[in-house]
């Protein structure tokens, strides 16, 4: 790679400690507000389409910070910009693959939380704001929940542990973007699973429903498992994974500063109440320091010290929207607070489930912008 470019993890991590100064994007503005970099730290962000800047290059290297990254779709445009700036002394880099790069990079981050020998990873999707996991015992199984499409990140840990993946886990159908869960099950030859209840129609593609209190064994010699959980609100076949009695994955159930919202498939209200039950009556019984790992994040304030996303359920429970014992407040909190979901969502649910199968181009628009899933950015 040319000295004046930086790939997508090395952006990752300089946005992480915040050596960034600013980026500068170059795409056209309906991509521009379709998606944009972002990372753990807040970074200043301009927007000049590539033909202005080129146009008039001195005048948009004077403007630019030292150390600015330079972005575009693919990495193409941004590199002319760069080489131009270069040559009148501005000192900045190009995104290596653009956009579409980005788009792919998934960071994994180790939890410090399940007792050994378990060992638990959030792979975080800048992009897009998801997050995934891996779950597993070094040198026995691992099971791989919420994938992206992007299958590399997850063989290579699994391998680099010497783990199998056994079970590949979907907790809902998710509407924000294209799962990678039934082709990476398939890639992998192991089980899938996905709550038929989130789909209108029978699920086409192999696919065995987790049954609530199942436990997915995690290795041989040890008495840690994930035991699974119906948990409907978001959608109505939400699955949790309770994991060594310390981490629970509830999809987008709970966010670290908000609840999922529960109008995708059309029954905001009926979804509400059932969100209010699922949180109270499964969730409060549990230890109030388990772990809450959600399937999203929406600002950079989500990420905790060690760079992970999570919050615990104390934390949770008192929260104002949730420790209020009157559904009916609830439910209207949370139903008056929801912004209208993108019209593509519908559509990334009927792939998901199995129901459309469009080409490749189409996955990867469909695949394009930060997730729209909580109800309230705020639980105060």
């Amino acid at each position: 790679m040319e000295a004046w470019t930086i790939s997508p993890r090395e952006l990752f991590d300089e946005l992480a400690r915040g050596a960034v100064p600013e980026i500068l994007d170059v795409r056209n503005s309906d991509e521009f507000e379709a998606q944009r970099i972002e990372g753990r730290r807040p970074v200043s962000t301009r927007h000049e389409p590539v033909y202005e800047v080129l146009d008039e290059p001195e005048a948009y290297a004077a403007d630019t910070l030292d150390g600015a990254v330079v972005v575009c779709g693919q990495g193409n445009g941004s590199a002319y910009v760069v080489q131009e700036f270069i040559a009148l002394g501005k000192e900045t880099r190009s995104l290596a693959g653009g956009m579409d790069a980005w788009a792919q990079l998934l960071v994994p981050v180790a939890l410090d939380i399940l007792p050994e020998p378990a060992r638990a990873w959030q792979l975080q999707r800048p992009a897009k704001g998801c997050l995934s996991y891996v779950i597993g015992v070094p040198g026995e199984n691992c099971i791989v929940v919420d994938p992206a499409r992007n299958h590399a990140p997850y063989l290579e840990l699994a391998e680099a542990h010497g783990m199998r993946v056994t079970h590949v886990i979907d907790t809902h159908v998710h509407a924000d973007h294209i799962s990678g869960g039934p082709t990476l099950a398939a890639e992998l030859g192991v089980e899938y699973h996905l709550p038929p209840q989130d789909s209108p129609e029978e699920i086409p593609f192999p696919n065995r429903p987790l049954e609530d209190g199942e436990a997915l064994s995690l290795g041989a010699d040890t008495v840690v498992h994930a035991m699974t959980m119906h948990l409907p609100g978001h959608t109505p076949g939400t699955t949790a994974l309770l994991v060594g009695g310390r981490l629970l994955l509830v999809g987008d159930t709970i966010f670290v500063r908000g609840l999922g919202r529960p109008d995708l498939t059309g029954q905001a209200e009926d979804l509400a109440r059932s969100l209010f039950r699922s949180v109270h009556d499964r969730l409060e019984p549990l230890d109030p320091g388990t772990v809450i790992a959600p399937a999203h994040w929406s600002s950079p304030e989500e990420f905790n010290e060690a760079g992970a996303v999570t919050t615990t359920l104390r934390h949770v429970f008192e929260a104002t929207l949730l420790n209020e014992r009157a559904i009916e407040r609830f439910v209207e909190e949370i139903v008056l607070s929801l912004p209208a979901a993108p019209e593509s969502y519908d559509t990334i649910r009927r792939v998901n489930a199995g129901q459309l199968d469009p080409p490749e181009d189409e996955l990867m628009v469909l695949d394009v912008g930060r997730n729209q899933c909580a109800a309230s950015t705020s639980l105060t």
